[in-house]
């Protein structure tokens, strides 16, 4: 059926479907690496981003977005169809990055009302001009008419645009009347907005920038920032360098650890996939309770973890969890693991990959794939966190005697409080392997002098605190000897990491502008002053650990629940 037969409609009215096709999925880096893919796609070599801001109602706003690449330029046929819904020199192509023709389009119209476009191939004199303006588009409906895009024109460029344009071939894309544009947290701003742009583009395209093509943001290039630190010259190791030159370090080379990277069948299917797994190298993975701090945030540490990066062509289309991909769920530590799926257009429909290249839902063979080498790689990588942690605490002596003079301070107080009805029936010699032990589990134990030292100083304390690796789900272990309680504080606990170890980090910070640092080593000395308080309360009885042994698991345990339930208002 034709539109020319008596009686007929049109099948869509354009601009209505255009007004409703604005909420394709598109957050604005998203809609701005589409118009990148088409630079990338002419053999652009330089792609250069411009944002103009705007006062409205007092608060300022983008209005307008440009973008200059160098690229080969589009012909008169091809400019004109550039603003086409479905248009494609490359329809469907398994070879490239854009295959549906609809990428650059929906993408300027979830952030805007208007786009330009000038071009100029090689070879010729002539800056041509196209565009499409919706309200134009909607008010052709309502009269009747049908919406549509007129030819190349020779409308010149904007005066202010002219000095950008490439002396050879090129092209720029003009998105005005800018309405829709916020970052991932709804903040219009453009300060906000520019810096996630930045961020994401960074990620996104890694690939290339790392490859030599240049993409800058109001005349910034871009670093590339690659999650699996196997890249040179990006973002983290600008930062990296700075920092350790800063404290006075060495500046070496910042490579992840490769754990694994192979090309592997997905289950069930014929197709392939590469699956690269690595960690961030030991100046990034620090020791426990850093993944936090000033230097993790501006190394965009927290934001990896359980991430997963779906590369299709080199371009990531997806960076986001994966629900039941990590063994026994994600953990802080795996904020540090770099997880990356390259992947071509072919796969595209088991990849779940949509038209605006947001987003990929893996198939379920896929996710059993992944899961499969998750479960063999990632448990290994883990316990090489743990072994860099452990051996940074050995290196700062982080808990040797972190509690040591809140314990003798509690040695004055406790001379005129109630003394301990603790019974034990501990030997002499066993007694001397509860300290050992203790001092194992402290990390004071590298030679038989320092863990002899360890022993003679504690025996005096009433209270003995050190943070300690417990297993299970304890907050706290008590050890009540005759007259004195050993408390094991559990760094394991979802407590101790979510809220006691980022307070451990902030009071370490030196900066005497905040009273931050202060705040949270109070906090710290409260906590554990609660700790030693209850285990004293315990020592009043003369069989403690009958008696509330249970009460402690049950703490620990719901504690750990309430938190993990209610981690988001913390």
């Amino acid at each position: 059926m034709t539109t020319t037969a008596p009686g007929t409609i049109p099948v869509v009215l354009s601009g209505r479907a255009l007004l409703s096709l604005r909420d394709s999925g598109h957050n604005f880096p998203s809609a701005v690496g589409e118009v990148i893919d088409n630079s990338l796609e002419s053999d652009a070599n330089n792609i250069e981003i411009l944002t103009e801001t705007e006062t409205q109602n007092r608060k300022k706003a983008l209005s307008r977005i440009v973008f200059i690449d160098d690229g080969s330029g589009m012909d008169d046929d091809t400019l004109h169809h550039y603003l086409q819904l479905g248009f494609s020199r490359r329809y469907m192509s398994e070879k490239t990055i854009g295959k549906f023709g609809v990428g650059a389009k929906l993408a300027g119209l979830s952030v805007g009302i208007r786009i330009d476009a000038w071009s100029r191939v090689a070879g010729s004199d002539k800056i041509r001009h196209v565009a499409f303006d919706l309200d134009e588009a909607l008010k052709a409906e309502a009269n009747g008419d049908i919406a549509s895009i007129a030819p190349p024109d020779d409308e010149p460029l904007p005066a202010d645009l002219e000095p950008y344009f490439p002396t050879g071939s090129g092209t720029v894309v003009m998105w005005s009347k800018i309405d829709r544009v916020t970052d991932s947290e709804g903040r219009s701003t453009p300060d906000h907005v520019i810096v996630e742009l930045k961020k994401e583009l960074a990620r996104i395209f890694r690939a290339f920038l790392g490859g030599g093509i240049r993409i800058s943001v109001d005349g910034m290039p871009l670093k590339p920032h690659d999650p699996t630190f196997r890249q040179k010259g990006t973002w983290a190791e600008q930062v990296l360098t700075e920092h350790l030159k800063a404290t006075g370090k060495e500046v070496g080379d910042f490579r992840g650890q490769v754990f694994h990277d192979k090309i592997v069948k997905v289950e069930g299917t014929t197709h392939k996939v590469r699956v690269v797994i690595t960690l961030a190298p030991p100046e990034v993975v620090r020791g426990k309770g850093a993944g936090r701090d000033a230097l993790a945030i501006k190394l965009r540490v927290p934001e990896n973890e359980g991430a997963i990066s779906f590369m299709r062509l080199d371009r990531e289309i997806n960076y986001n969890l994966v629900a039941k991909l990590f063994p026994d769920g994600v953990k802080t530590k795996d904020r540090y693991i770099g997880f990356e799926v390259h992947f071509t257009p072919e796969l595209d429909r088991m990849m779940g990959v949509r038209n605006v290249k947001r987003g990929a839902v893996p198939s379920d063979g896929l996710r059993r794939t992944l899961k499969t080498i998750a479960n063999n790689v990632i448990p290994g990588i883990r316990e090489e966190i743990d072994r860099i942690w452990s051996q940074a605490d050995r290196d700062d002596a982080k808990n040797s005697g972190e509690h040591n003079s809140l314990a003798h301070s509690i040695k004055d107080a406790d001379r005129t409080m109630p003394k301990s009805r603790a019974k034990s029936n501990l030997t002499e010699a066993q007694i001397e392997k509860e300290y050992v032990n203790l001092a194992k589990d402290a990390g004071r134990d590298r030679s038989e002098e320092e863990k002899a030292a360890y022993v003679e100083e504690i025996k005096d304390l009433p209270f003995v605190i050190e943070t300690v690796d417990v297993p299970g789900d304890d907050l706290f272990q008590l050890t009540h000897l005759e007259g004195q309680t050993l408390i094991r504080l559990n760094e394991r606990h979802v407590f101790y990491q979510e809220l006691y170890e980022p307070l451990k980090v902030l009071s370490k910070q030196q900066n005497s502008s905040s009273e931050a640092p202060a705040t949270a080593r109070r906090a710290i000395q409260a906590i554990t002053l609660l700790l030693v308080a209850y285990a004293k309360a315990e020592s009043m009885h003369e069989t403690p650990v009958d008696q509330y042994k249970e009460l402690r698991k049950w703490w620990g345990t719901f504690t750990d629940q309430y938190l993990t339930k209610i981690n988001h208002i913390l």
